[in-house]
């Protein structure tokens, strides 16, 4: 296996810009980074005890195998893999890098992650795995998040809420870790991405130590995995949007009010973290009563809630299981049988 210099991880809530932010960085010429489609400690992390047993290691490349072919059409080859982990030993960190370099074969690319959404709380386990890794967790004001998230999951009824439970606990699990591994852990806004990019992207090469190189703020640069232009559309809620700088901010002319109310009272503390204010609207009680009737709603929500409310702390957690395939989007899935 060609050496891997630095392991990266980068994660989010949903709707957050992490997609973006690993295009952005990929860009470099010495970084290689998947989005949405690898979900390592998603798919993989501690499901295969114990990772030594060699059949057990054998078997968590395979099964990554089988899905990147089938559902993104990427190919990793699982007897190149186990050749190779035969001389390195049998790990997590192991499979992870092997199936990474199996993306990225080109040897130049020597900086290689994964953008992995939910998992802020494991990045200390990631740290284990790689000493030398760098997490690096994108966060986004509450309210687009939620106005976003509303639009596009398939999820039931009022469990879009979700979102902001989860973006609470970025926010909250982000700045702490950032604050006491500043060496490890780098945090950042996708609303100081997008109107601060150079700086933002240039604080992202330093933490990386990495070269800040021009082409990483040129979109025209960014590609997918196959190294063809990135279609960015695929990644929006709002694609009849044409300034890129309309998801800044786009919950101050779409989101529901009850949802707003909703933001604003239970993660008042976290857009204050991130420096964003208020509203500055009043909301009557019948929009507060719908807000708890909404909160209330299913098991899912009224746990967050608990959580928020008694304990102090969000949560970080999908509505839909994300592992089952009946949860996936059908036009994402380059072999449409392979999952039934």
């Amino acid at each position: 296996m060609e050496t891997i210099q630095k392991n990266i991880l980068l994660t989010n809530t949903m709707r957050s810009g992490s997609s973006y932010l690993s295009r952005v960085i990929s860009a470099n010429s010495r970084v290689s980074m998947t989005f949405d489609t690898l979900n390592f400690f998603r798919f993989g992390y501690n499901r295969y005890d114990p990772i030594e047993d060699p059949n057990n290691f054998e078997q968590l490349i395979s099964d990554f195998s089988y899905r990147m072919n089938n559902r993104f059409g990427i190919e990793i080859s699982t007897s190149t893999c186990m050749k190779t982990a035969a001389s390195l030993g049998y790990s997590y960190a192991t499979a992870n890098s092997l199936i990474l370099r199996q993306v990225y074969p080109d040897a130049s690319k020597d900086v290689l992650g994964d953008a992995e959404s939910l998992v802020w709380t494991k990045i200390p386990e990631f740290l284990k795995m790689y000493p030398n890794g760098k997490a690096i967790v994108i966060a986004r004001d509450p309210r687009d998040i939620v106005n976003s998230f509303r639009k596009i999951t398939i999820a039931p009824n009022y469990d879009y809420l979700i979102a902001l439970f989860n973006a609470i606990d970025a926010i909250d699990y982000g700045t702490r870790l950032s604050q006491e591994r500043p060496d490890q852990v780098h945090f950042l806004t996708f609303e100081n991405l997008k109107t601060q990019c150079e700086r933002e992207i240039r604080g992202i090469c330093d933490f990386l130590e990495i070269d800040f190189e021009d082409q990483m703020l040129n979109p025209e640069n960014y590609t997918d995995h196959f190294g063809n232009p990135w279609d960015d559309q695929k990644s929006r809620s709002f694609v009849e949007e044409v300034d890129p700088l309309a998801a800044v901010g786009r919950w101050r002319k779409k989101i529901d009010p009850v949802d707003l109310c909703l933001t604003e009272w239970l993660a008042k503390d976290q857009l204050e973290k991130i420096d964003l204010e208020l509203s500055g609207q009043t909301f009557d009680q019948s929009i507060f009563d719908e807000g708890v009737a909404r909160l209330t709603s299913s098991s899912l929500l009224r746990e967050a809630f608990y959580r928020k409310a008694v304990l102090g702390i969000g949560t970080e957690r999908f509505p839909l299981d994300p592992t089952k395939p009946g949860n996936w989007d059908p036009q994402g899935v380059a072999n449409k049988t392979a999952f039934n």
